[in-house]
């Protein structure tokens, strides 16, 4: 069985590109929850900071979450983004409660 994946990332844009990135990031989720392997995605914006946006994703394997990264509505976003000047810190991460939950 495939280990699920675990992303989080960072993503900022300049506060006067906010509401383009947020709706290439809204259109976005729509096509990525349709994904078969497709967990949970979900974007949220930073009520404080204009123009920082961070992603919760859960894939069932790595292949599923390569299929997504290579899915034309990921490749939309991410020239979206970068029309937006977007900077992005992407994470693979070990949520702290599987670790726990194996001992």
């Amino acid at each position: 069985m495939s280990q699920t994946v675990h992303i989080t990332a960072v993503v900022t844009v300049p506060a006067e590109h906010a509401a383009a990135a947020e709706q290439a990031f809204a259109a976005c989720v729509v096509e990525s929850r349709k994904e078969d392997a497709c967990r949970q995605y979900v974007i949220s914006k930073d009520i404080e900071k204009a123009g920082r946006f961070v992603a919760n994703e859960v894939w069932a394997s790595e292949a599923g979450f390569e299929a997504h990264l290579a899915a034309p509505h990921f490749k939309v976003l991410g020239e979206a983004l970068a029309k937006c000047g977007a900077q992005a810190d992407i994470m693979k991460v070990q949520p702290l409660d599987e670790t726990a939950d194996a001992a």
